[in-house]
């Protein structure tokens, strides 16, 4: 079972950004499959975790780089966006082991549940607006 599905709709255009969330929703899934073992795989899921906030941090660092370059005047609200997110999952991964004893399932449609609200919405405005700065400095 899934609880990140991918469809076609949250597609920005950008390759590479489209194909880094394929890869959040894939691992959001791996997750939770790792919270679906009977005992839970701490260890697993800690390890997935930590691999979920390094491709996140990867991904966000991207975004960012493309808003810095172009001037993105919703660069302060989208960059907090992405820091609690990040601090989300940090915060869960400084939990002890003991800590992750029965991470619920729902905390992995949190993660799905954000990042399709934030592709649908801050994501998609993001690359609308660098669409038109990158036409508009070719004179297009």
């Amino acid at each position: 079972m899934t609880v990140a599905v991918w469809r076609d709709e949250y597609r920005t255009g950008h390759d590479t950004i489209d194909q880094q969330h394929r890869d959040l929703f894939a691992q959001v899934n791996h997750i939770y499959a790792l919270t679906q073992t009977e005992p839970q795989d701490n260890l697993g899921i800690r390890a997935q975790l930590a691999d979920f906030a390094a491709m996140a941090i990867a991904h966000f660092d991207l975004e960012e780089a493309l808003m810095t370059q172009y001037d993105y005047p919703n660069f302060e609200v989208h960059f907090k966006t992405h820091r609690a997110l990040v601090n989300k999952v940090q915060a869960l991964l400084e939990k002890p082991d003991r800590g992750l004893d029965g991470l619920p399932a729902e905390v992995t449609q949190v993660l799905a549940d954000w990042m399709v609200h934030h592709i649908r919405g801050e994501d998609q405005q993001m690359i609308r607006f660098l669409r038109e700065q990158s036409i508009a400095a070719v004179g297009g």
